[in-house]
């Protein structure tokens, strides 16, 4: 709280609010390392905040009051920008820029800068004329650094690593899509004999439900866990194989229907189209990796990988299935849901400790190196 000073303090206030828009602005290009949920921030939040605080600030020059902060921030980060947040991390975060830059150190201090870290000093000038504020908007650097989001360089470097990644998927969109095989093969053609004579063949067979669900309960109990109760672990390792077996089948079908389509045999659908124009440039058909905006299996941008983890997540689920008895070891990444697998460990850790009463609330995972 502080006197409230001549009006024109009030530039001040408008360059910080506007920053931090920038700023929370920005951000959501980072992905989930900048907010856990992309949210459509825009320039009605920041009018919002400003004819907010520019009553605010009337009112308490008006009647010789004081600026109350805790109003200003709590209106422009709860109720303006708050309005549109739903994550409790991204709520913390959005107050954190709030109690650092909406405060009554914006006036007093001659130095200030809205992050002491940044080799740039980001400060609030003090100009009569509103084009000496953009001369020195137009000096911030052309890249901002991380620091001045609150994130360090390797955030920065999964932004540029997927800016060019993107970049890259449109130049490869548009290149012409004529086959490279000699005369009179086209593009169809390479795609038709790329599957028939190695995708196809890469596949692995299709767990059959009766089969599996037959080893499954067949596998051991594990020793102090109750017979006649389901076992965690093995309930997993049930819903792996039907999320694997959904994205097999998808696979299986799509390279069937790709074949038929050149060949003549059924519609060629715009789906197919891409599908082909995705394999002839090596990269993975969207429908083999999201539906209905979720994705259903792992994220790898070249054709020959995404298949590579696809056979050895298929051997892993097999080879625990088959053998009848736990791997030794587990490749925690190649599981649809790793968390799923830590819970299910934790669940019968806790029901094997049942007679000491643990409860699977203080049970928790530990590592050792």
């Amino acid at each position: 709280m502080e006197k409230v000073e001549p009006y024109e303090k009030w530039r001040a206030v408008v360059f910080a609010v506007c920053f931090m828009h920038s700023i929370v602005y920005e951000r959501r290009k980072f992905g989930p390392l900048g907010w856990c949920i992309g949210y459509e921030f825009n320039a009605a939040d920041l009018e919002a905040s400003l004819i907010f605080v520019e009553n605010h600030m009337n009112n308490a020059f008006n009647h010789n009051l004081v600026i109350s902060w805790p109003a200003i921030k709590y209106m422009v980060c709860e109720v303006q920008y708050g309005g549109r947040i739903t994550d409790d991390l991204d709520r913390e975060m959005f107050l954190t820029y709030g109690g650092l830059w909406l405060t009554e150190r914006v006036f007093n201090e001659k130095d200030y800068t809205f992050n002491s870290l940044s080799e740039f000093p980001y400060q609030i000038p003090d100009y009569p004329e509103i084009p000496k504020y953009h001369e020195y908007i137009a000096s911030f650097p052309e890249k901002d650094s991380p620091v001045i989001f609150g994130l360090n360089v390797s955030a920065d470097l999964t932004f540029r690593l997927a800016e060019s990644q993107s970049m890259i998927n449109v130049l490869v969109d548009i290149m012409p899509k004529d086959g490279g095989g000699g005369e009179g093969r086209s593009k169809e053609d390479e795609v038709r004999d790329k599957l028939e004579q190695d995708l196809i063949r890469q596949l692995p067979e299709n767990f059959v439900e009766q089969d599996y669900k037959e080893k499954l309960s067949a596998m051991p109990i594990p020793r102090g866990l109750d017979k006649d109760k389901n076992v965690p672990l093995a309930i997993f390792l049930r819903q792996e194989i039907e999320q694997l077996q959904v994205v097999l089948d998808i696979v299986r079908t799509t390279m069937t229907n790709m074949v038929a389509a050149i060949d003549g045999t059924t519609t060629m659908t715009a789906e197919l189209v891409d599908a082909i124009n995705k394999v002839f440039d090596a990269r993975v058909p969207v429908k083999w990796q999201m539906q209905g905006g979720a994705e259903i299996s792992w994220l790898t941008p070249s054709l020959g990988g995404w298949i590579k983890g696809l056979t050895d997540r298929h051997f892993q689920l097999n080879n625990w299935l088959t053998k009848g008895s736990r791997p030794i070891s587990f490749w925690l990444t190649g599981f649809y849901n790793p968390q799923g697998f830590l819970t299910a460990a934790m669940q019968e850790v806790t029901r094997q400790h049942s007679e000491q009463k643990w409860s699977l609330d203080s049970v928790e995972p530990k590592t050792e190196v």
